[in-house]
């Protein structure tokens, strides 16, 4: 597909639909952004290999996500909500039984602000799922 029947295809989608997706798609630049700062810099605490491991496994899944959104709508659904629920679960997991610190939970703003994303995709991904089988099926 050329790069203006993509463009004519895009813009064919409700603005509804490119606005979701356009959530998703900023959504997705900043946690790449994120870990791959945390890759560069370091990351804030010594954990374990494989939570190290998949954090900087999603400097490239990311990308990833915000790639099959934009071209293979229906697919970057469901690696978003891969992703989200895997990335929400981990860093919750993390936050509440990992991190000691007296008194209370280590839930910084960035595992809140994952958590209101995922609810976003949680309760946009129905609708997009079912505009993009409607879309298929006329066209």
């Amino acid at each position: 597909m050329s790069p203006g029947t993509r463009s004519a295809a895009w813009r064919a989608h409700p603005p509804w639909v490119r606005a979701v997706l356009g959530v998703y798609v900023l959504a997705f630049a900043v946690g790449t952004g994120t870990h791959l700062d945390a890759l560069v810099h370091g990351w804030g605490f010594a954990h374990h290999p494989l939570l190290n491991a998949y954090w900087t496994l999603l400097v490239v899944v990311d990308p990833v996500v915000i790639w099959l959104v934009l071209r293979v709508p229906r697919a970057g659904v469901i690696a978003a909500l891969v992703t989200m629920l895997t990335d929400v679960g981990i860093n919750s997991a993390v936050s509440y039984l990992y991190v000691s610190a007296p008194g209370h939970y280590v839930v910084n703003d960035f595992v809140q602000l994952q958590t209101m994303l995922l609810g976003f995709v949680l309760g946009s991904a129905p609708f997009l799922w079912m505009h993009f089988s409607a879309s298929h099926l006329c066209g």
